[in-house]
C-alpha cells in the first residue's frame, strides 16, 4: 500500500531557483490590493449555469437506479483524493504569502480538522463513510475509463498557475454546487436510506465559498498581469467541458 505519490525533484529545485531569479520583496510579503472580479473571471463564472449540469440525464438515471448511484460514488472516490492533491500542488505555485494563505483555506476546507489522527471532516473521509453506508466494498472499487479520462483532461488543462485556478475553481469547486445538488436529489429518490447528507452538504456549502476565494485570487493575478486572462478562461472552459463529457460517458453506461 503506497502512502506517497509522485515527486518531482526538478520542480522543487525550480521553485528554489525562481525565488532567486525573480526575487521581489513586495510580491512575496506585502498584501495584494483588493480588486473587483475581472471580466474574464466573471465570464468564466457564467459557464457553470450555462452548462446546465444539474439537468444532465445521468442524474435522472441515478435517481431511478441505485446501481448507477453506487457507481457514481465509487468513481467519485477517485476524483476527491486527486482533487485535494491538485489543490496542494497549485498552492505551492502562489508566491505571495497572503494569496497563498487564502488559497489554503480551500485546501483546509477539503481536509478539515484532525482529531485522534483522523481527518473526520475531510471530503475524502466523508465520501468513504458514504460509500461504506451504501455497502460498497473497498476491494470492489475500480476506476472506470471515463473517470481516468476526466482526471487526465483536468490535469492537462492545468498548464500554468492561473490555468490551475480556472480549472479547479470553475470546473470543480463552482460546478460541484449544482452538480451535487442534483446528486442529492438522486439519493433522496433512489437511496433514501443512505446517510448522504454529510458529504454532499459539506461540498455544497463549502464549495460556494471556495470558488469565490479562487475567483478573487485569480482576479488579483490578472489585474497584475492582464495577459493571464485568456489562459484562465480557457482552462475554465476546458474543465467544464471535461466534466460534462464525463457525465455523458456515465449516462452511456446506464442506457
Amino acid at each position: 500500500m503506497a502512502l506517497t505519490g509522485p515527486w518531482n525533484a526538478e520542480l522543487a529545485s525550480q521553485l528554489v531557483e525562481s525565488n532567486f531569479v525573480q526575487w521581489q520583496y513586495g510580491a512575496r510579503f506585502l498584501p495584494t490590493a483588493s480588486v473587483p472580479l475581472h471580466p474574464a473571471v466573471e465570464e468564466a463564472s457564467r459557464l457553470v449555469p450555462e452548462s446546465g449540469v444539474e439537468r444532465h440525464p445521468f442524474f435522472a438515471l441515478a435517481g431511478a437506479s441505485r446501481p448507477a448511484l453506487e457507481f457514481w460514488v465509487a468513481q467519485e472516490l477517485f476524483v476527491t483524493g486527486v482533487f485535494a492533491q491538485l489543490l496542494g500542488l497549485t498552492s505551492s505555485a502562489l508566491v505571495n504569502v497572503h494569496q497563498r494563505a487564502r488559497f489554503n483555506l480551500v485546501l483546509q476546507g477539503e481536509h478539515g480538522g484532525v482529531k485522534d489522527g483522523i481527518a473526520r471532516a475531510s471530503h475524502p473521509w466523508l465520501l468513504h463513510k458514504l460509500a461504506d453506508s451504501m455497502g460498497i466494498a473497498p476491494d470492489s472499487v475500480a476506476p472506470a475509463e471515463p473517470t481516468y479520462e476526466f482526471l487526465r483532461d483536468l490535469a492537462s488543462s492545468m498548464s500554468s498557475p492561473i490555468s490551475a485556478l480556472g480549472a479547479l475553481g470553475v470546473g470543480n469547486e463552482q460546478m460541484l454546487v449544482p452538480e451535487y445538488g442534483a446528486v442529492k436529489s438522486a439519493f433522496e429518490s433512489a437511496a433514501p436510506d443512505v446517510d448522504h447528507g454529510d458529504f454532499l452538504n459539506a461540498n455544497i456549502y463549502e464549495d460556494t465559498e471556495h470558488s469565490a476565494l479562487i475567483a478573487h485570487i485569480a482576479s488579483e493575478l490578472i489585474a497584475h498581469d492582464p495577459s493571464l486572462a485568456e489562459d484562465y478562461l480557457t482552462a475554465a472552459r476546458s474543465s467544464v467541458t471535461a466534466r460534462m463529457r464525463y457525465y455523458d460517458r456515465l449516462a452511456d453506461l446506464f442506457t
